[in-house]
């Protein structure tokens, strides 16, 4: 049966006057609909708490969940999901939106990034995450992304980390990671840098923490980039105490997962590819610390031998076509796999970098890589550390490919791919980075009183999490919109 959204008064009207169950319409202007009430009736509810499948409605004013059951109001607009499951809008919970995929290949200018980065916002939307974690995005961005939402453009609930800490030095110091991160974010040497970088956030709403750098590398045996010293660390664990934002730290090693003991950490923003002790898993759940795998960072890689993939229907839809054009580009491929070979190991020569690069980052390894951070994933999760769905889209600006929007379910299906069951991984991607944000009495499940961030999907997603795939409708805050209509500003 097709999806239906008229007005109540009206389908009495229709019907007598067809014949006709289930008659086929969009979201229609129409005097006799006050436009911010929504009725979903026939919903199988999947609503986020653990509870069993159900058939009922939702009632929604205001952008907000006020009955589940019952009739629909008498003037709001009928969304019939007749066949469909009906869940809590997904939360991505690692993106960088002033990561813009493929930019430092095209030498985006600063319009033509901020452009991207808008339509990044919608992309999240019409793919079904209706809450974002930005987890590491400069004072000014952030501000501009503000005043973007602010001024009536789609996107997402956009919570982030702010201040990020790093050390002279460190990870995301200097140009490393380019200048197309820019504007910047400033070394924090003092505790006088400390202070300055928490002025500089002043004012902005939704900050659920604040990011630490403590990270020697990318995985490699090498130590790249400094951490913090001992008395430093101290200086930014007390000052976040003083300013009430949980930490969360990027991590490479086990060594930075120390840190992040030292510094009562709330949260990891990736998955370490070094296999944990028991002892170690059982300090972390015992310290409630979260882990974001971000499972599909090396499976990116592998789209330089799987070009196809980027003709899948929600990658045409959502990814913008010169992001796509560029992750075709064999030439940039090889541009971004010898750059990342030099992040790895700045001491090897240039012209040494992009043969061992295409030695090294093969497709096979890669995948190798990917089912090392699963196994890991599967024994975090069985040893009950709490796990938050994040996909690190945006990544770095010389990523070609990792996309804002289609990233997050190719993410939450490596997830099940690991073990996790398709109820958990739904857990993992509403409720628990929720929680996890401190934001579980607006979103993460649907009940009576939280805003109305729902998607509407054919399939059962509690039997195949790629049911996901057939999105029908995605709500946000009350406002119905297929995929494409959010795509359409």
């Amino acid at each position: 049966m097709k999806t239906v959204v008229v007005n109540v008064r009206l389908l009495t009207a229709i019907a007598a006057a067809f014949a006709v169950v289930g008659a086929t319409a969009e979201p229609a202007d129409n005097p006799a609909v006050s436009g911010n009430a929504l009725a979903i009736i026939n919903a199988s509810l999947i609503d986020g708490t653990g509870a069993p499948p159900r058939r009922t409605s939702i009632n929604v004013r205001d952008g907000v969940i006020v009955s589940i059951g019952g009739p629909p109001q008498p003037d709001a607009r009928l969304l019939d999901a007749q066949g469909m499951a009906v869940l809590p809008g997904l939360i991505d919970s690692h993106v960088h939106f002033q990561a813009v995929p493929g930019a430092v290949h095209r030498q985006d200018n600063a319009d033509a990034r901020r452009a991207l980065m808008h339509r990044h916002l919608r992309a999240h939307v019409a793919n079904g995450v209706t809450t974002v974690l930005d987890a590491a995005i400069a004072s000014e961005a952030l501000r501009e992304i503000r005043a973007y939402l602010a001024a009536g453009g789609l996107g997402p609930r956009v919570m982030a980390l702010g201040p990020t800490f790093h050390n002279p030095g460190g990870y995301m110091d200097g140009a490393a990671l380019s200048e197309y991160w820019a504007p910047r974010w400033r070394a924090s040497a003092t505790p006088d840098d400390v202070d300055a970088l928490y002025r500089e956030y002043g004012g902005i709403e939704d900050l659920v923490g604040v990011k630490v750098a403590a990270t020697h590398g990318h995985g490699s045996p090498i130590d790249i980039y400094d951490t913090h010293s001992p008395q430093m660390l101290a200086v930014i664990r007390q000052r976040a105490a003083d300013h009430g934002r949980p930490i969360y730290v990027h991590v490479d090693d086990h060594r930075g997962v120390n840190i992040a003991f030292g510094l009562s950490a709330h949260a990891l923003t990736h998955l370490v590819g070094d296999r944990p002790s028991g002892a170690l898993l059982d300090r972390m759940r015992r310290a409630n610390m979260h882990v974001i795998p971000t499972l599909y960072i090396y499976e990116s890689f592998t789209m330089r031998y799987r070009p196809d993939l980027l003709d899948a229907p929600m990658v045409r839809l959502t990814v913008p076509a010169v992001e796509r054009e560029t992750a075709r580009d064999p030439m940039v491929w090889d541009l971004y796999f010898k750059r990342f070979i030099l992040l790895v190991a700045p001491d090897m020569p240039e012209w040494l970098a992009g043969w061992w690069g295409d030695m090294y980052l093969t497709e096979g390894r890669m995948q190798s890589l990917v089912r090392n951070l699963q196994e890991n994933l599967m024994l975090h999760h069985e040893a009950g550390v709490p796990i938050a769905m994040g996909t690190d889209s945006g990544g770095w600006p010389h990523m070609p490919n990792m996309f804002h929007g289609p990233t997050a379910l190719r993410e939450m299906e490596l997830m099940a791919e690991a073990g996790m069951t398709p109820a958990e991984v739904l857990r993992a991607a509403t409720v628990t980075p929720a929680r996890m944000m401190g934001i579980e009495d607006l979103v993460g499940t649907v009940e009576v009183g939280k805003r109305a961030d729902l998607i509407v999907v054919r399939g059962d997603p509690l039997k195949s999490i790629s049911a996901l795939r057939e999105l029908e409708w995605v709500i946000k805050d009350g406002e119905p919109r297929r995929p494409v209509q959010w795509m359409a500003q």
